[in-house]
């Protein structure tokens, strides 16, 4: 859908236009009294996301994304869903899933008594993505944008039989300096190390990250907080229906490797995933749906 047709339906002034953005992708921008944001439907992919009451935005985008049809944004908030990480079937299919690199239907937005943005997107199957994944899908992306950040995914399964499914808010967190953070409320915690061919480990402090990270954690949902001495701020993530919460840091060997990654942007980023990943598979019956949802606030 064109820049036209998609402010025509949903301009609302002061507070929603659409413009056109890197790569020709058209943006969502968003304004409201408490935050700002931009949102793409390539993806649905939320870019940037400020809070009036602090300087720095919550988000980090790589300076060096790429902007193309068919290849991932790297920052922000990528969705991987119907899976998350290399295909489970090993049958060549993306990493991450089937929705981050495809244009995501613009479903609706509204503006609330509390003077908050809710867009939502919409995407379902289609003859290409049922070749690689057969099943009957509608997957959803509600948006909230006021004094925290609201993201709701929810997938219906529209099929006749159930489907399994991992998924993920893949959110690359902006932080000042990653050897001047910790992150909190995983302490006790068995986890995969992927950096260490998925052995397990304990987790028994506050996570602080000196070297390559990609952790799974199993977790009931409990609030998560990045507590950022350099920007001197606390992130704090509240989810609902994530039963796996994933900590992931390229360090410096993956951003050499990276076209979309600068040489120090490990030092600038940490992703800290609300997610039902690895062993957490989520089974759909027919019309059955599940809306995983994460919070996140500044404190």
């Amino acid at each position: 859908m064109d820049i036209e047709t998609l402010n025509s339906l949903h301009f609302n002034a002061g507070y929603l236009v659409f413009k056109e953005g890197p790569g020709g992708i058209p943006v969502a921008l968003i304004t409201t009294p408490d935050a700002t944001a931009a949102i793409t439907p390539y993806g649905a992919q939320l870019l940037s996301c400020r809070f009036a009451n602090n300087d720095n935005g919550l988000l980090f985008l790589s300076e060096k994304a790429i902007f193309q049809e068919g290849t991932p944004i790297r920052g922000g908030v990528p969705i991987c869903w119907p899976w998350f990480g290399p295909d489970p079937k090993q049958l060549n299919r993306p990493d991450h899933g089937l929705v981050r690199t495809r244009m995501w239907r613009v479903a609706s937005s509204v503006i609330t008594q509390d003077r908050e943005c809710i867009i939502t997107f919409e995407i379902t199957d289609t003859p290409e993505t049922y070749a690689l994944w057969p099943h009957r899908f509608r997957l959803t992306l509600k948006v909230t944008v006021g004094k925290q950040l609201t993201m709701e995914l929810t997938t219906r399964n529209l099929g006749d039989t159930p489907l399994e499914l991992t998924q993920a808010l893949h959110t690359y967190f902006a932080i000042g300096d990653i050897t001047h953070v910790s992150i909190t409320g995983l302490e006790g915690l068995v986890y995969a190390d992927q950096t260490d061919n998925g052995h397990d480990k304990r987790e028994g402090i506050a996570i602080r990250i000196d070297a390559e990270t990609d952790r799974v954690y199993p977790t009931a949902g409990g609030d998560i907080v990045i507590q950022d001495d350099t920007l001197k701020r606390n992130i704090r993530i509240e989810s609902e229906r994530s039963k796996t919460a994933v900590v992931w840091n390229p360090w410096i060997r993956v951003c050499e490797q990276k076209a979309d990654l600068a040489l120090e942007d490990y030092k600038k980023m940490v992703c800290v995933e609300t997610a039902n990943a690895g062993d957490d598979i989520i089974t759909l019956q027919s019309n059955e749906d599940y809306t995983l949802k994460a919070v996140y606030s500044l404190e």
